[in-house]
């Protein structure tokens, strides 16, 4: 890890993770930060949760489900578009209620 990224979850010396980690610091060397990130594996093979925290508060989770969410561009974008809301201070898109 980098001091722009550090990682609060140990990782395992026989792990594949290594390759995730890398495309995760990728996606945010150019995101402002510094940034704590968690990984985690989800309840099915080859899914990763992954958490990243900012000093400012920014907090946001991710479940990289499949390959197409765990490359570098798809986690850079999801992270800037949280981000994003974060700084101009809205949330998620609202659920609708459709009064069924």
């Amino acid at each position: 890890m980098t001091d722009h990224v550090t990682l609060i979850t140990p990782l395992l010396a026989d792990s594949t993770d290594g390759s995730l980690i890398a495309r995760v610091e990728q996606a945010l060397e150019n995101l402002p930060g510094p940034w704590k990130v968690g990984v985690s594996h989800g309840k099915a093979v080859g899914w990763f949760v992954l958490s990243v925290f900012r000093e400012d508060g920014f907090e946001c989770t991710l479940f990289l489900d499949g390959p197409l969410q765990q490359t570098a561009v798809s986690i850079r974008d999801r992270l800037a578009d949280a981000l994003q809301r974060h700084i101009v201070g809205a949330g998620p898109p609202p659920v609708r209620d459709t009064g069924h």
